[in-house]
């Protein structure tokens, strides 16, 4: 059987920060921990509205042997230890997954000393970080109970080998919730440390350093290289889904080249989207540039979850007094991307509900199995939801 009509009944709150979409193209990722911009606030603070959805703890800069920095993030240690001890940290992490955010620990960064002998080392490793920061056991664990939601690689020195291998054993190990897997290469192809590794093991998400090279953001259009990325991600990628992010140094301060201002960064962003299906969004260096007192991250985050560039129509409405917000959107079903468009009415059905969401596929039916991932009006969200029938 199809259905061309489904109609889901929502419980209404309002001021709620969206969760993370590993499908969408609206997410705001930034980097925390190394305090660039010398304002670093603790990590619950940028969890605090829609801004954020994805957070890389910067970093893990040893390893094997395991060493950790988070400038002012945290600096008291293990009793007897130089491991970091991070109860600070790890409440709020918990307190940024409650807010639909996810938190990555990322390995490498510019200054540290890493790197594996063999596959060997790089797949005990793995072990390691899972016991240690994700769902294992670990009789030292820098944030408690705080389980991650998975492992950013920015290697940017020492020796290439062993990452596929950490990569793989990692994952091997990934149940009972949603995990992650990025890197973050440097725009020129292929990444000097990364590329063999991005070749040969899975990524969900990878962050393209469009900065302080040839290829960034200040050579838009015609240097930049957005389009040799996209057809990795689709072409030679393991997974033929994975996203690519926007890299952008979140002030002038924070690359030597590639800053761009907010404006013509969401030129860029808005003229990507209506090209390119693998974006995921934008990623910035770092939380205490992009998101002081002025406004240029918010202005990113916005203009993502605006659908600023996407084919998207939106019409507002009144109907009797229900106010109506209609979109036209992408819809998952058989595993097929059709059209739908949806309405969202205000004040219908009973009163259990805040609002309904009516979805009607347009030119195609939906098959019995189908995934809907859509953008709310501004202040909506759910805690509630059934589908009648």
């Amino acid at each position: 059987m199809f259905a061309r009509h489904i109609t889901i009944l929502c419980a209404l709150f309002s001021s709620v920060a969206l969760a993370f979409s590993p499908s969408s193209n609206s997410n705001f990722v930034v980097y925390w921990g190394q305090n660039s911009g010398g304002s670093q606030k603790p990590l619950s603070d940028y969890c605090r509205d829609s801004t954020v959805d994805v957070i890389a703890l910067s970093f893990l800069y040893q390893f094997p042997s395991t060493g950790l920095n988070f400038a002012n993030g945290c600096e008291t240690t293990f009793e007897g230890s130089s491991l970091l001890h991070c109860p600070n940290m790890a409440s709020d992490i918990k307190y940024c997954q409650s807010q639909g955010k996810i938190v990555l620990l990322s390995m490498g960064g510019a200054a540290g000393a890493y790197g594996f002998s063999s596959d060997a080392e790089g797949s005990s490793y793995a072990d390691t970080v899972w016991n240690m920061f994700m769902g294992g056991s670990a009789e030292k664990r820098p944030f408690d109970d705080a389980v991650l939601d998975g492992v950013d690689l920015d290697i940017e020195g020492g020796a290439t080998a062993g990452y596929p291998a950490f990569v793989n054993q990692l994952r091997s190990h990934f149940s009972g919730k949603p995990y992650y897997i990025t890197g973050a290469p440097q725009c020129p192809f292929p990444d000097a440390m990364l590329g063999s590794t991005l070749n040969s093991a899975w990524f969900d998400m990878v962050f393209v350093q469009f900065y302080n090279n040839f290829c960034g953001l200040d050579a838009y259009p015609q240097g930049f290289n957005y389009d040799t990325w996209d057809n990795w991600a689709k072409t030679q990628s393991v997974n033929k889904n994975v996203k690519i992010y926007i890299g952008a140094p979140g002030s002038q301060s924070a690359a030597g080249r590639g800053f761009v201002d907010a404006n013509t960064l969401n030129g860029i962003v808005n003229s990507v989207r209506q090209k390119y299906s693998s974006l995921g969004g934008v990623m910035t260096w770092d939380a205490s540039q992009a998101l002081t007192n002025s406004d240029w991250g918010r202005s990113v985050s916005a203009n993502l979850k605006s659908g600023g560039g996407a084919p998207a129509r939106r019409k507002r409405a009144d109907l009797g007094g229900h106010q109506i917000l209609t979109r036209v959107a992408n819809m998952t079903s058989s595993g097929t991307q059709i059209p739908v468009r949806i309405e969202f009415i205000e004040g219908k059905d009973s009163e259990r509900f805040g609002f309904s969401v009516k979805i009607r596929a347009l030119d195609a039916p939906m098959g019995k199995s189908w995934e809907l991932r859509m953008p709310f009006p501004e202040g909506y969200g759910i805690s509630d939801a059934h589908v009648p029938g």
